[in-house]
């Protein structure tokens, strides 16, 4: 049984499809998902060929404006001119091109960084801020509490310092929070299942994001009285501004999206007469809103705090007198927002109480760095466990127990299946985020424990994709455990040898005077002046192409576009099967008839 390929002319072809659809429907193969084919016998498969799409990611993505969209055709160019292989060298990079630059890598969500990243280098910014929200609602949050491990894991790093990032994040996103109208993805067409969400922080919110563009009816159940989760009760508006958040929430209740607060699933309702309401799917994205009891003598006395708990009523203006000296036992971002607060609401001796050593602390770094310049002592290495003769008395006004948080699983109600492990987290599939409850999903700090907030946003995308997969009866884990390879050793020789911008702060002085914000952003010249940093150790248009169709080129250490001669498709074929202009149909294999 041979394999029969059908010629096509490319210089004619529009791209419409039509061959592919009637191809598959006589071979029996559906006109479903194109994925890449596995095994001979698996009836899917991915055509290897330029969809000329409207707006394409690869253009948006070169550095080089090597490739453009032709205006009158619509067909995506490449200039092998203007290409330089996102400066890759021979020896050096060439054969890791087809990998990711570990910044997209390392990112829960996957972010093209080095995408935006040169789009800002550009002066691109509405263009970088579109890619970044293909994979996450909310830049302009990120880009100030994100622990960034983007750029932790950026190749610039072996250099001198990392790429800022986050930085350039943060700038593209306040330039559409400043602006009449806002960006918001395309809608579609609005369908009659309705999918429940339960909580509104930013597991839940992102989920609702990508539910929203895909027609979905979307409820989220919020039983504070405001949206928000953590982004509102329980980071402090010196580091993330009321104003900010709300702008995002408000920009998916523009999306029709309904959000109902002050309802208490499991009390006010339940998951059961939700679905007799005709919901067809849950995400449970509750967070982790209780706080974690010390277990020892005195903590239930006047003057002892949850951090959540003060961190909540001070978000809320709620006035917290504590006193001159406060102790605070922890050393998360809980910890540190609750000393800093402290400081600002009065405390002239706030400190923190860490039981190991400094470099452990899992508070962001930035995060210990203001703590100290603003006064905050942190007293490491006091024991967990009794020693003999170290009993000491140390008098303070309060205390703040900055512990950690546990999820409150009072929402299920017995007519769920859902189980809990041992540490308090819903047990789910790790892929698709689906619970012992078919119909129930879960993710965010509810599954996985306190996290970061855009592990949660990663989360929220991946339940949203599993949600439509389930209502439409359709493989929740086909095509999904992507691996991202990553590039280790790129280039090192050719970079702009300008220093790492610093992000201006509110002086530590003034700081502690007010709850205004400290990191006051980076102006539009030192984000293009910072985007040029970047050493692209990705190529940018093949990790942006969502069809596979960009490649690297070992041997011209370019990009090419799957074409092994011009301007052919890319298989592998003897030579005799080309002739200028034509095409092979890429990935067709044929037992016994003719295509």
């Amino acid at each position: 049984m041979g394999k029969i390929s059908l010629l096509f002319n490319e210089y004619l072809c529009s791209g419409c499809h039509t061959c592919e659809i009637a191809c598959k429907q006589e071979h029996g193969l559906g006109v479903g998902p194109r994925v890449i084919r596995v095994l001979e016998e698996s009836p899917y498969f991915k055509p290897l060929f330029c969809h000329h799409c409207d707006d394409p990611p690869c253009a948006k993505a070169c550095p080089e404006d090597a490739i453009t969209k032709d205006s009158e055709t619509g067909v995506v160019l490449l200039d092998l001119e203007k290409c330089t292989g996102c400066n890759a060298v021979s020896g050096t990079s060439g054969a890791e091109k087809q990998g990711t630059s570990p910044c997209k890598a390392e990112c829960p969500a996957h972010i093209d960084v080095q995408g935006y990243v040169s789009l800002a280098a550009k002066g691109k910014f509405q263009e970088a801020l579109e890619l970044i929200k293909e994979t996450s609602p909310f830049p302009s949050i990120c880009g100030r509490i994100c622990p960034h491990p983007c750029e932790s894991a950026c190749n610039r790093g072996g250099i001198d310092d990392p790429v800022a990032n986050h930085a350039i994040e943060r700038f593209v996103a306040d330039l559409d929070l400043n602006t009449t109208k806002r960006y918001m993805p395309k809608v579609k067409e609005k369908k009659k299942d309705k999918v429940a969400i339960i909580g509104s922080g930013p597991a839940g919110l992102s989920c609702t994001y990508y539910l929203a563009q895909e027609g979905y009816q979307v409820t989220i159940f919020e039983k504070d009285t405001e949206p928000g989760g953590m982004l509102t009760a329980g980071i402090p508006s010196y580091r993330l501004p009321r104003e900010v958040v709300n702008a995002e929430i408000q920009l998916i209740r523009d999306m029709d999206v309904t959000i109902k607060t002050g309802v208490d699933i499991g009390k006010d309702t339940t998951i059961a007469q939700l679905r007799e309401e005709g919901f067809k799917a849950f995400f449970t994205a509750i967070g982790t809103q209780a706080c974690l009891e010390l277990g020892i003598e005195g903590e239930n006395l006047e003057g002892v705090y949850g951090g959540l708990d003060y961190l909540r009523q001070i978000n809320r203006g709620e006035s917290v007198k504590l006193g001159k000296n406060v102790a605070i036992i922890g050393g998360g971002n809980t910890a540190t927002d609750a000393a800093r607060s402290a400081r600002r609401s009065g405390a002239e001796n706030a400190f923190i109480l860490y039981r190991r050593g400094l470099e452990e602390m899992p508070a962001n770094a930035e995060e210990i760095k203001e703590c100290q310049e603003e006064g905050i002592s942190i007293k490491t290495l006091p024991k967990p466990e009794p020693v003999p003769d170290s009993v000491f008395t140390m008098e303070v006004d309060a205390v703040i127990n900055a512990l950690g948080q546990e999820a409150d699983w009072a929402c299920l109600t017995p007519e769920c299946a859902c189980t809990l492990s041992d540490w308090g987290t819903m047990n789910v599939d790790p892929l698709t985020l689906q619970s012992d409850d078919p119909d129930i999903f879960a993710g965010g700090d509810a599954a996985r424990g306190p996290r970061t907030v855009i592990e949660a946003i990663a989360d929220g995308k991946q339940a949203a994709i599993s949600i439509d997969r389930f209502i439409l009866g359709r493989d929740l884990r086909l095509g999904r455990d992507q691996v991202f390879p990553t590039i280790t050793d790129p280039q090192k020789e050719v970079y702009n040898k300008i220093d790492r911008v610093q992000m201006p702060r509110l002086d530590p002085q003034a700081r502690i005077k007010s709850f205004d914000e400290v990191q006051e952003g980076l102006t539009e010249e030192m984000v293009l002046e910072e985007a040029k940093r970047c050493i692209s150790c990705g190529t940018c248009c093949v990790q942006a192409c969502p069809y596979d169709v960009m490649q690297f080129n070992h041997d011209t250490l370019k990009a090419v576009k799957r074409k092994p001669i011009m301007p052919t498709r890319h298989i592998k074929a003897p030579a005799r099967y080309f002739r200028k202009g034509w095409g092979l149909c890429p990935s067709l294999t044929n037992r016994g008839s003719k295509s």
